[in-house]
């Protein structure tokens, strides 16, 4: 069993202040989770987020969601305009929005800007559960019928030539695009392709950079499905790229270039979306992470903080057309942490009781854990060189709107 380094720093980990040891004055700020919808993890980032929007200046919230979806979002926060379950149910992708959890967050952020407070909120993920470039294009024509309208056809024609793999998520949709011949598949990523480039034509204005990211995203969309083909084949090729990590990084990247690279930015998302080495997909098969392109590009500006718990339960999906997105959750039960996984590096240091956190720099380059969990699984990293810190808790439950959490 491999022990957690003496040279490892605990701190309390139910006292946001600690927090700030670990930001210090890192411009870009990630806090993973070892699975989405768990009710702990939300709570404690809600709390964290809390504290580094009010108390150490940050001005954005980037969550794994929907860029084109959580535009909603921002604009509920800033207008306040309409219910916040209507946002959560529309402004979010994968279900996100579904945990009260992820709504207090929200609603929090909107009580901060009501009181003067300077937020803004961004989604960073693929349009439509990366099922669907629906909601990218219906904002490209939008954009497109002011600004050049003649143009609006390549929305038309991308739409049309994606309709042969569009489902509610991209579990499902690969599974239409799996389906497909070669020359569907290329009608689709011609279209999506010329959108592209007929929204870049429209200059480097601010005013059309969003729209780029819209389109670059329904584009990435395509290319993950043919990712996935790539995956399901019987000898994969050790290293893959993941187009949906590549447009996240550049979601960061483009929120900086709008915002201003002083703007601090707090990021939520999956520990495997945020380590600062590649995610492996399958034994043998990994791809760079976004967390691998943020932590190259950004260097020590960047810092990410996993988050994992050492029992309890997790939720578990299926696919389920009646269900929101096409995901229906249930509850699994957490095995023991295996030997050499961070989570049992934790208890064999008598750390189990209360929340910890861990700073983990000081004892990068040295021996530790090689694993973290992932939903009920548990995925190779070399954890104390893939985190700068990590939260570690007692016991996680799947949230409340989780069948059975």
């Amino acid at each position: 069993m491999t022990a957690l380094p003496d040279l490892v720093l605990r701190m309390p980990g139910n006292d946001p202040a600690r927090l700030a040891e670990i930001v210090g004055d890192a411009h870009i700020v990630a806090i993973g989770e070892n699975n989405h919808s768990v009710r702990e993890f939300g709570a404690l980032r809600e709390q964290l987020v809390r504290f580094l929007v009010r108390e150490l200046g940050f001005g954005v919230v980037a969550v794994e969601s929907g860029f084109a979806e959580g535009g909603r979002v921002d604009a509920w926060i800033r207008n306040r305009g309409g219910d916040l379950d209507d946002v959560a149910r529309d402004g979010f992708t994968f279900r996100a929005g579904d945990a009260d959890e992820m709504r207090a967050l929200v609603g929090g952020l909107g009580e901060h800007h009501d009181a003067g407070g300077r937020v803004r909120f961004t989604g960073l993920d693929i349009p439509g559960s990366g099922g669907s470039p629906e909601p990218a294009l219906g904002l490209i024509r939008e954009h497109l019928a002011t600004w050049a309208p003649e143009a609006v056809v390549f929305v038309d024609a991308a739409w049309s030539a994606t309709q042969a793999y569009v489902a509610p998520n991209n579990a499902a949709a690969s599974q239409r695009y799996g389906e497909l011949d070669a020359a569907t598949r290329d009608q689709a990523t011609t279209a999506l392709a010329r959108l592209l480039l007929r929204v870049e034509a429209l200059g480097p204005g601010p005013e059309h950079r969003v729209a780029r990211h819209h389109a670059l995203g329904a584009v990435r969309l395509d290319e993950q499905l043919r990712e996935f083909a790539v995956l399901s084949a019987p000898d994969p090729p050790a290293q893959v790229v993941s187009s949906r990590d590549v447009y996240m990084a550049e979601s960061v990247r483009l929120v900086r270039e709008l915002l201003g690279a002083d703007e601090r930015v707090v990021v939520l998302a999956h520990n495997g979306h945020l380590q600062r080495a590649p995610f492996t997909f399958l034994p043998g098969v990994s791809a760079a992470s976004a967390g691998t392109y943020l932590a190259e590009e950004f260097g020590d500006d960047y810092v990410v903080i996993g988050l994992t718990a050492l029992t309890g339960s997790t939720p578990g999906l299926a696919l389920d057309g009646a269900e929101r997105h096409g995901i229906a959750l249930h509850t699994e039960v957490l095995g023991d942490p295996p030997p050499g996984s961070i989570e049992r590096a934790v208890a064999a240091a008598g750390l189990g009781r209360e929340p910890v956190l861990l700073d983990l720099r000081p004892a990068r380059g040295v021996p530790g854990p090689t694993s973290i969990r992932h939903a009920t699984t548990q995925v190779p990293i070399d954890v104390l060189s893939g985190y700068d810190a990590l939260y570690c808790l007692p016991h996680q439950q799947p949230a409340a709107f989780v069948a059975g959490g």
